[in-house]
């Protein structure tokens, strides 16, 4: 079978540089990961599963993410309010049980506290100090301490949902760069842009203790990240690549390390104090442990003193390196470190845009785990009959004709290499938006006629049409009206944000997930005459109950419509799935819910029922909606999915179906593709092919054939050559098949960093792929320290 693939690489989508993370605090018992990149965009992940990218909080222009921080409060602020003993715990498990809330700050005077389900601003407040370079929160989750542009630590109460300002500590003469909490919550740590350490007293706001580190020349030296550990040592990273451990209580250095050949950004500590970790603009981390260590000199001492001594041996402790690595490629900007035995993870970030989550109990012995760079969403849309392809960037759209390859197969097959282009893609419409937030959706209609897009403030609409001055290219018309339809709607004085869009497949409705975890259906058919009707919202992503009997709302993640319209699927970070009909507007059924987290949905076009569901974990299964119930093939095959498929390092991100082959689904993943015959059996656990190692296989073996069919015919012996030809390639198919067995799972990994893998016409495949040296091109050169010789 031939098939036609469309590799695409023009779309040049790259994501922002990492700043800062920040992991839950241990009281929360569903850890979160929250990583803050320099377009303002902040990335939730969910460490379980080998982490899976939960949602993505919307950032905008100049709103760069410089400090971010969770909060989770501990503590009862009011428990003379309580009469009974009985009615205190009740109260606490309340507490414990309240979600973690998020706090930011940036290159501007504001704190910002951010809604995790509607992810948009929920309050700020004004710090009246300029840009604020760091945030820190007390192990109660009650007080807030930012690190200021005017040298000021200054306190804010955000206990019991609060953010108030309450003091400002003494001022100092540099920026306040970082900032940790000491022992008890009683002081605060400061490391600033004037080579000093403080420590500063919470109740009285002054200084109580005061460290310098090294200068050259007389330059300031930039201290960078501080870290308080809980034995009372205090580490500080600074831009002469220097770990420095000082007893706070007296303000003596213990030990320093030149650990780093520039400046050290990131500094975390375990909770037992017993583990230090950090990284800077070399690219290192480096990690260092405490070991208890024999003081001789204080033993011969002591031995001389006292002849009857036994054991004179004194024993203190020492700071070791206990191991570095280099695992990428630019400035690592941010260390996030969680040492709970669930989750044992440390966590890097950086200009060079990726995270690296590897063990931390074992660094720095085991390999890495790299996070994908590229969100896993929908950045990519594609109109089929029209053969365009769209993708949705931080603020902006770009549409491109996809090329054309020689048609005839004949052509095609006479080609041992790639077919060649008879019309390159071309790019034909950009759309640029002035709206200060980052986009939060994008979609393009299958007919090529309608083009949408999303912040949390707006749901805007255009009309594609051809551009009649320049030939080929396109423009489009804004449909204003759509924005007033639906506030007046949902009965709103302001516009509608979202968070999904998607058109019907006869591209007459659209589709909305608003921010408010609303379903909008909007008619399109009547739109030459301005009018854009509402004609049914859904709110079961509100309605669902949890244990306290509150309400609870979910964030919609996912969108999918079948290909015939009757279908409407959409699924929150709850995990919760439901199922819409688009003839009768009503909801259908609730899909059962399961305990791992769903990664995509998407239905089979021609099997317009059936809605494959893929989990965190690489399960998956196949739901027949009409039916509510599971498919045959699922409840055959659905638990005995092959070992080394479920063991794949990247999550399900999507399904591309071939019409030539409509019982066959093509998996991907952010670096491979798995083709699976749902008309076949899953195999043994191991039974999956890796489609690269056996063509390589085919590939020696065939060349070992000819080879010996040249032999042949050197010695003029044609019919023996002919033979030995006809009788490898047998040999070779019965080989493969020996070697490799039946599987119906195939796996391909030739493809890297994927977005979007889809089919516009039988046997013609688009794969758009972002590969990392891509991306790497965009970025700054990386530190470099040259050596002796070289």
């Amino acid at each position: 079978m031939i098939m036609e693939v469309h590799r695409c690489r023009f779309v040049e989508y790259q994501p922002a540089a990492c700043n800062t993370l920040d992991f839950t605090p241990p009281s929360v018992t569903m850890p979160r990961l929250a990583c803050g990149r320099a377009n303002g965009n902040i990335e939730i992940w969910d460490p379980s599963h080998k982490f899976r990218l939960e949602k993505i909080i919307p950032g905008g222009a100049n709103m760069s993410v410089e400090a971010l921080v969770w909060a989770h409060q501990t503590v009862l602020t009011d428990v003379e309010d309580y009469d009974t003993s009985e009615e205190l715990e009740a109260a606490k498990k309340r507490q414990l049980a309240e979600k973690p809330r998020l706090f930011s700050s940036g290159l501007n005077p504001y704190i910002v506290e951010w809604d995790t389900v509607a992810m948009c601003a929920e309050r700020f407040v004004d710090s009246n100090g300029g840009a604020i370079w760091c945030l820190a929160v007390n192990s109660t989750g009650t007080l807030l301490a930012a690190g200021c542009e005017d040298g000021c630590v200054r306190l804010f109460d955000i206990a019991d949902g609060s953010l108030e300002f309450i003091r400002g500590f003494d001022k100092q003469k540099g920026r306040i760069l970082s900032i940790a909490w000491g022992v008890n919550d009683m002081t605060i740590v400061s490391g600033s842009s004037d080579s000093t350490i403080k420590v500063w007293d919470v109740k009285t706001g002054k200084s109580i203790q005061r460290m310098t580190v090294d200068r050259v020349k007389k330059e300031e030296t930039l201290v960078w990240s501080v870290a308080a550990l809980s034995n009372g040592i205090v580490v500080s990273g600074d831009s002469l690549g220097n770990v420095m451990f000082w007893q706070a209580e007296t303000g003596t250095l213990q030990q320093s390390f030149k650990g780093h050949g520039a400046d050290v950004l990131s500094v975390v500590a375990s909770r037992d104090g017993q583990c230090v970790y950090t990284a800077g603009v070399d690219r290192k981390i480096m990690a260092f442990r405490v070991v208890q260590v024999t003081d001789e000199k204080k033993a011969k001492k002591n031995n001389q003193k006292d002849t009857n001594q036994i054991n004179g041996a004194q024993k203190r402790l020492k700071w070791v390196n206990a191991g570095n690595r280099r695992y990428h490629s630019h400035d690592i900007r941010a260390l996030a470190l969680h040492d709970s035995r669930a989750v044992n993870t440390l966590v890097s970030g950086g200009v060079d845009v990726q995270l690296i989550a590897v063990p931390a109990a074992d660094f720095p012995n085991l390999i890495q785990n790299k996070l994908p760079p590229c969100p896993q969403k929908d950045l990519i849309s594609v109109s089929k009959s029209r053969h365009l392809l769209m993708c949705t960037f931080f603020n902006s759209v770009t549409v491109w004709r996809l090329g054309k390859a020689m048609s005839s197969p004949g052509e095609i097959e006479a080609l041992s290499a790639e077919p060649q282009l008879v019309e390159p893609q071309q790019a034909v419409l950009e759309l640029k938006l002035k709206d200060e937030n980052n986009l939060t959706a994008g979609v393009l209609s299958e007919d090529g006629q309608w083009i949408a897009v999303s912040d949390i403030d707006n749901v805007k609409l255009f009309r594609i049409q051809e551009d009649p001055q320049t030939p080929g290219q396109l423009k489009v018309k804004k449909q204003s009206r759509l924005e007033q339809a639906l506030a007046a709607h949902l009965k709103s004085e302001e516009s509608v944000g979202a968070h999904h869009l998607i058109f019907s497949p006869g591209s007459d409705r659209l589709l909305i997930a608003t921010t408010d975890s609303q379903i909008l259906v909007v008619s399109l058919s009547k739109w030459e005459s301005g009018e854009f009707e509402v004609l049914c919202h859904f709110e079961e992503h509100r309605d669902g109950k949890n244990t306290n009997a509150r309400r609870q709302i979910g964030t919609v993640t996912s969108m999918t419509v079948s290909a015939d319209g009757q279908w409407l699927v959409t699924a929150d970070h709850l995990n919760r799935i439901f199922v819409f009909n688009m003839d009768s507007l009503k909801p259908h059924a609730k899909l059962p819910i399961s305990k791992t987290p769903y990664t995509a949905i998407s239905f089979n076009p021609y099997r317009p029922n059936h809605l494959f569901v893929g989990l965190a974990s690489n399960e998956f299964y196949i739901y027949d909606v009409e039916q509510k119930r599971h498919t045959e093939w699922s409840q055959k095959n659905a638990q005995k999915l092959p070992k080394q498929f479920l063991e794949l390092r990247d999550r399900i991100m999507g399904v591309a179906y071939n019409p030539a082959q409509p019982d066959t689904i093509i998996i991907y993943g952010s670096t491979y593709l798995c083709s699976v015959d749902l008309t076949r059996k899953t195999g043994d656990k191991n039974a999956v092919l890796n489609l690269n190692k056996r063509k390589e296989a085919d590939r020696q073996a065939e060349l070992a054939i000819h080879k010996k069919r040249d032999q042949f015919k050197k010695v003029g012996v044609e019919q023996e050559a002919e033979r030995t030809m006809s009788n490898g390639k047998a040999g070779q198919a019965k080989v493969a098949k020996a070697k490799y067995g039946e599987t119906s799972f195939l796996v391909s990994q030739k493809y890297q960093q994927i977005l979007y893998t889809g089919f516009i016409d039988a046997n013609e495949m688009v794969v758009v792929e972002r590969p990392k040296f891509s991306m790497l091109e965009k970025l700054p050169p990386s530190f470099y320290k040259p050596h002796f010789g070289t």
